[in-house]
């Protein structure tokens, strides 16, 4: 029988009176130092199984009076006499019962029971059903029962506290330089991969079973780090545990007595041991990735950790915009311990007042905090939620790995998840916004007529404000080009184009020399002289004419055929334009054959942007559709139009897919839709790559909700 309930029914008066006999003491485990924050002088005290508190070096010296023994009057005489200033029984009565609503007094089993009772029936119940809810009722964080790993971090400890010799320090940076830079080196194929991975594409539920037993592993090691250096600075590590945070495996470990006892910079070693374990693991697994097989069970696994503990590690651990080993690092820079909290509760009650009116206090912030909370709290709110929703994303793209179609309903399950207490928030604050404004919502909606209210609200929802669009990578091409070629063999004595040359129609890009074909050239002119002598004086003396006019004729046309080819050794261009052609000034010298190619001319006043776009989005695109176009590396857009849309389906070029390939299922069809691009500045070059959107028709809200309703029964249910 439980002794809460055994006293109730048995000994209903005893608890009161009970208790009213015990005073206030300290857990004999208590653990303090004295810091210094924003300047001031504060008590770091470490209570084992409650936490951390910081109070006040007056509120500790008063604190440390109670030893269950000494009365709430001998309490206040003795500080009394130790202040120099008079304090009175209530005021350490109220003391006292703060710092018991915190849980900061020591208690024994039977008097939180006796506490317990006291209670109210329904606060009873309600601490009870938080006892016995189950682990499982709030995904968002699962936690499991810790353990005591004090013991085996101490013995651990003892065997590699060289880890903080200066030398172990020097030859660590060193191999994270190493590591680095060959990491650098190949950035090109990890950042690929890593993008693959996010993907989740080609993975199979063995190699989701091993990521995610080597990701436990690394996050194992990582919390170790925290207890080692916690170990280091004298702090003992009461409790370690696993637990699931958005169902991702991660440890805990309890430092808080190194952060008790610490210095502001031994504070900082312990936050970023956690980061030195994983930047460790990176230089070890770099050169075992570049140096083993891929497709091997070491590629694979150097491959993983270099991602989770290189990029990930920079994203997450690093940053200080979210509670991670980078904001404990910067809270201990700015000697600021509640920084994410202060900056926005203050941002927070400042929207509520000044741009909702709400009748709300704003906390009070120094004039020379109050822009660099500002920025904090719209950063870190903006960064914590992106990473929220790309786990939601990641949860969804894992499962389309195995079912494209129902990729929606995880993503969707875990955002729900994620979001749910952003949600609750969400809609207590439109609650309090209700009702401070229902008086005014109420006189707005008498003074108006239901009816002119309605129409208002339906012509908002029929008014088509936002453009259907189709987005998709490309790679700029020239619309028009052409191609020179020599078109009788030669040697190039003279090349006057260079890569890059605006030319003219007519402009002469090369010179070719061709002896033989001069001399043929130079003879067949002779002989036609003598022919044209021979042909005049047959027509003199009327002798042989015919056969001399037949054989003038053929030389003629030999020798204008030979013309032809002798004026081809002059290379022009066939249109205006720009020369694309790389290195044609190496050709010089070169022998050239017939048909052989010398340079491209592209007309750059128009250029093509060819894009894929998938059957699902065929129907929002159109001919002579308005388009845009984002280059990579320049600022701003061009303004394109839809030009020819394939009639059959093709594969999309390699690169252009975005990791959008999935296994098990058919694969999606593409078409290929023209945009062209105006080039009057001439700033755009083939080659160049970005993103293009197509937009379609504009949509009102109602619209836009009747196409979702239409496409998902259409493709998903029917």
């Amino acid at each position: 029988m439980n002794l809460t309930r055994a006293l109730e029914v048995a000994l209903p008066d005893i608890p009161a009176r009970k208790l009213a006999e015990n005073y206030p003491r300290m857990d004999p485990g208590t653990t303090f130092r004295e810091h210094i924050e924003e300047g001031k002088p504060v008590v770091r005290v470490y209570v084992p199984r409650t936490g951390m508190y910081t109070l006040e070096k007056k509120e500790w010296e008063l604190a440390q009076l109670f030893d269950g023994k000494r009365s709430y009057e001998q309490i206040a005489e003795l500080y009394s006499q130790q202040a120099g200033v008079q304090y009175d029984v209530e005021t350490v009565r109220e003391f006292a019962a703060g710092l018991d609503a915190g849980e900061f007094w020591y208690k024994t089993t039977q008097e939180k029971n006796i506490q317990l009772l006291k209670m109210s029936r329904e606060e009873r119940k309600k601490k009870q059903e938080q006892a016995e809810k189950s682990i499982w009722s709030d995904l968002s964080e699962v936690n499991f029962p810790a353990f005591n790993p004090d013991r085996f971090v101490t013995w651990v400890y003892e065997r590699t506290k060289f880890m903080y010799a200066p030398w172990f320090t020097i030859v660590t940076l060193v191999g994270f330089a190493i590591s680095g830079l060959l990491a650098a080196a190949h950035w090109g194929q990890i950042w690929s991969d890593t993008v693959d991975f996010y993907n989740f594409a080609n993975k199979t539920w063995g190699d989701v079973f091993a990521l995610y037993t080597l990701g436990m592993a690394v996050v194992g090691i990582h919390e170790f780090a925290h207890a080692h250096a916690c170990k280091h600075y004298g702090g003992r590590v009461p409790a370690m545990g696993f637990c699931l945070i958005y169902l991702t495996p991660a440890f805990f470990t309890d430092t808080t007595e190194g952060f008790v006892k610490g210095t502001r910079y031994q504070r900082f070693v312990i936050a970023m041991a956690g980061i030195w374990s994983e930047m460790a693991l990176f230089a070890i697994a770099v050169p075992i990735w570049l140096d083993t097989p891929p497709q091997t069970l070491a590629h694979d696994s150097a491959h993983f950790i270099m991602m989770m503990c290189g990029l990930m590690t920079l994203l997450l651990n690093w940053n200080p915009l979210m509670k991670l080993d980078g904001y404990y690092m910067l809270s201990e820079i700015v000697g600021m311990t509640d920084l994410k909290e202060n900056s926005t509760a203050f941002v927070s009650a400042w929207a509520k007042r000044h741009i909702w009116g709400l009748p709300v206090e704003v906390p009070y912030v120094p004039k020379r905090r109050r822009l660099g909370f500002a920025v904090y709290a719209v950063l870190s709110g903006a960064y914590s939620y992106t990473v929220l929703y790309i786990l939601a994303r990641f949860a969804g793209n894992f499962v389309r790995n195995f079912s494209p179609e129902w990729g929606f309903i995880p993503e969707i399950g875990v955002a729900l998840i994620i979001f749910r207490s952003r949600i609750r928030l969400l809609v207590n604050f439109m609650k309090f916004v209700y009702l401070d404004k229902k008086e005014r919502i109420q006189a707005w909606l008498k003074s108006m007529n239901p009816v002119v209210a309605g129409g208002v609200a339906i012509v908002l929802l029929a008014i088509p404000f936002r453009h259907e669009a189709v987005t998709g990578k490309f790679v700029l091409e020239p619309e028009r080009v052409a191609t020179v070629r020599a078109m009788v063999p030669g040697t190039i004595t003279q090349v006057e184009a260079r890569e890059g040359q605006s030319v003219e129609a007519g402009d002469e890009l090369a010179k070719l020399e061709n002896l033989p074909l001069e001399s043929d050239y130079e003879q067949a002119r002779s002989q036609l002289i003598m022919a044209s002598d021979r042909a005049t004086s047959a027509s003199l003396h009327y002798a042989d004419y015919g056969a001399a006019l037949q054989e003038r004729d053929h030389l003629r046309k030999e020798v204008e055929d030979l013309t032809e080819k002798r004026s081809a050794l002059e290379i022009v261009s066939p249109m205006s334009g720009v020369v694309i052609s790389p290195k044609v000034q190496d050709k010089l010298g070169a022998t050239m054959t017939a048909g052989e190619e010398i340079a491209q001319i592209a007309d750059l006043s128009q250029l093509r942007a060819r894009i894929y776009v998938s059957e699902w989005d065929l129907d929002k695109v159109k001919t002579g559709a308005e388009a845009k176009i984002r280059v990579n590396g320049f600022v701003g857009g061009w303004e394109a139009k839809a030009g020819q849309i394939g009639a059959w389906a093709t594969e999309i070029e390699k690169g252009l897919n975005e990791g959008n390939d999935l296994s098990g299922v058919l694969p999606v069809h593409y078409y290929v839709v023209d945009l062209l691009v105006p080039n009057a500045d001439g700033r755009l070059r083939p080659g160049m790559t970005g993103v293009a959107r197509i937009y379609g028709e504009r949509r009102s809200f109602a619209g836009m909700a009747w196409v979702g309703i239409k496409n998902f029964w259409g493709r998903k249910l029917w």
